[in-house]
């Protein structure tokens, strides 16, 4: 049989034995087929435009909606089920997966990244079976009991999943506009595994363009709406802070968590003045306002309880929050704090990563020249060429421009004459 009749006569038979299914009305234990993940590359030829390949795996199977968990990739019954792990494996790294999958339809390769071992199945692992492997190689079965209370089990079909945002579903495309792209969802399940576990203090890495705000939503849509946020302070709502520094990026971020007004209500509230509204859950400021006193002396920050926030994040991180206003996330220094940063670790950005990375584990810079040293990496990175790469940015040209200041040189009493002031340090 061709590859299309063994997926249809053999492997998805063998996948539906085992409680996947490729329905996906009740949002979980289900499969995408032939699942595209990337766009393709997008090619300059002259000044025209085409795309390069997209990368696609042929069963991506979830738990739920928003939690996959392993890829399956199939071969034809008459080729070896070795031929597809490696490719099975490449995918599984590019979308933050634990196990992968490869067959003929009769043999099944099964690739754990938690053991970095492969071993020979007769059949796919049930959902169930999966979830669990995953939850004890993470450690969430010790971190759920910190944080949750009795909750509807996981494995009942049709539940929502109370208390655990990782698997409860991803805002609407309907409501929101559109679905999170792979990476997207990378980082959104790296941000919440983390605050799961307990960690205080998380950083996401993301070139400009690929979506850091929508991905913050997702986080907050997740934490808020499974109550697993509520469970900080049971007494109140869940009360978020999105920090910028420009007006520009507060008010995006702003018309971004929209979905959360339900057209009866909107817990959404732009800090622009005083007196602070103490009423609301989702607040959206820039550190200038925050920082501005009353006639007393008494900056806004101030006027908000420190125990006020549940989640604190901060928008372009690496150029804000150090200085003088690090006084405003010292006051709220009980709450979760999200770093969001498109610039890679450099000096000058060094306390930024070791303010949000100190919980991370260190790790070699490169495992093979230790000599480089170690570091703490954020919780999720993604590149400006790996989105370029992806197809989700677009590439560039580089166009020289030669300034009349290389054509001609600098003449300072022509300067001068046009209205320019020289000065002229004391010591030269």
């Amino acid at each position: 049989m061709n590859e299309a009749d063994t997926r249809a006569r053999l492997i998805e038979p063998k996948l539906k034995a085992a409680g996947w299914t490729d329905q996906q009305v009740t949002r979980e234990f289900y499969y995408n087929r032939d699942y595209q993940y990337t766009r393709g590359r997008i090619i300059l030829v002259g000044d025209r435009v085409r795309r390069g390949k997209p990368r696609k795996v042929d069963y991506l199977l979830r738990v739920s909606e928003s939690f996959p968990v392993a890829v399956v990739e199939a071969k034809p019954e008459n080729e070896p089920a070795e031929a597809g792990l490696g490719q099975a494996k490449d995918y599984a790294r590019d979308l933050g997966l634990a196990f992968a999958y490869a067959t003929n339809g009769h043999r099944i390769i099964e690739y754990d990244f938690f053991t970095k071992s492969s071993r020979t199945l007769d059949g796919f692992p049930r959902p169930e079976e999966l979830w669990r492997r995953w939850e004890l190689n993470t450690g969430f079965v010790i971190a759920e009991k910190r944080v949750a209370e009795a909750r509807v089990p996981y494995y009942v079909p049709g539940a929502r999943w109370e208390g655990n945002p990782l698997l409860y579903p991803y805002c609407p495309a309907s409501v929101c506009g559109r679905s999170p792209f792979y990476f997207q969802e990378v980082a959104i399940r790296e941000v919440i595994k983390r605050l799961m576990r307990g960690q205080r203090r998380v950083l996401l890495a993301m070139a400009t363009g690929t979506g850091k705000t929508f991905v913050a939503f997702q986080i907050v849509w997740k934490l808020i709406k499974s109550g697993w946020l509520k469970l900080r302070h049971p007494g109140r709502p869940a009360r978020v802070l999105f920090l910028a520094d420009r007006v520009i990026l507060r008010n995006q971020a702003h018309n971004v968590f929209s979905p959360f007004a339900d057209g009866s209500s909107d817990p959404r509230h732009l800090i622009e003045s005083y007196p602070p509204n103490l009423n609301r859950d989702l607040y959206f400021g820039i550190y200038q306002t925050l920082w501005s006193p009353d006639e007393r002396g008494v900056r806004l920050f101030e006027r908000f309880p420190a125990d006020f926030f549940d989640l604190v994040i901060i928008d372009e991180c690496h150029r804000s929050g150090w200085g003088t206003w690090r006084e405003i996330l010292d006051h709220f220094g009980s709450a979760i704090h999200l770093g969001m940063t498109a610039t890679p670790k450099q000096d000058e950005n060094v306390d930024t990563y070791a303010y949000f990375c100190a919980e991370e584990p260190e790790v070699a810079i490169d495992p093979e020249q230790s000599e480089r040293g170690s570091w703490r990496r954020p919780a999720f990175q993604y590149s400006l060429g790996q989105g370029i790469e992806d197809g989700f940015l677009a590439t560039y040209k580089v166009h020289r421009v030669r300034t009349t200041v290389d054509k001609t040189g600098l003449h300072l009493q022509d300067a001068i004459e046009q209205g320019a002031e020289v000065f002229i340090p004391e010591e030269v």
